[in-house]
């Protein structure tokens, strides 16, 4: 017969203080990728929409946002006309595109961050 000892030491608050920096970490990868991959259907003419979301975008807020007086109308397909575009990509719901062509790749960056404790 073998016979085997282990002893565990656990800290459910070190467990806790980690796993929360991992989540702040997976929440600013995410914030940053969003952007981009949406950036990359944003509307182009001048470039201010596209940057308006760099600028307005607190990355790890979770929360991504495209602010300039035309915004909303362009994410809706308001007055949307592909003729004009210096963007080949250039859509209307920018955020549902780039979510449609990348959202394995977003789920994969937060795993990644999420589960290396």
């Amino acid at each position: 017969m073998i016979k085997f000892e282990t002893k565990t030491t656990f800290s459910a608050a070190q467990l806790k203080a980690q796993l929360a920096k991992n989540t702040q970490k997976a929440q600013m990868v995410l914030d940053a990728a969003v952007l981009s991959d949406s950036n990359y259907f944003v509307p182009l003419q001048t470039g201010k929409l596209q940057q308006s979301g760099i600028t307005n975008t607190r990355i790890g807020s979770g929360e991504v946002v495209w602010r300039t007086p035309y915004a909303r109308a362009q994410y809706y397909g308001e007055n949307f006309d592909h003729s004009k575009q210096r963007n080949p990509n250039a859509c209307a719901k920018w955020f549902e595109a780039a979510k449609a062509r990348f959202n394995d790749k977003w789920v994969r960056l937060v795993n990644e961050r999420i589960g290396s404790f």
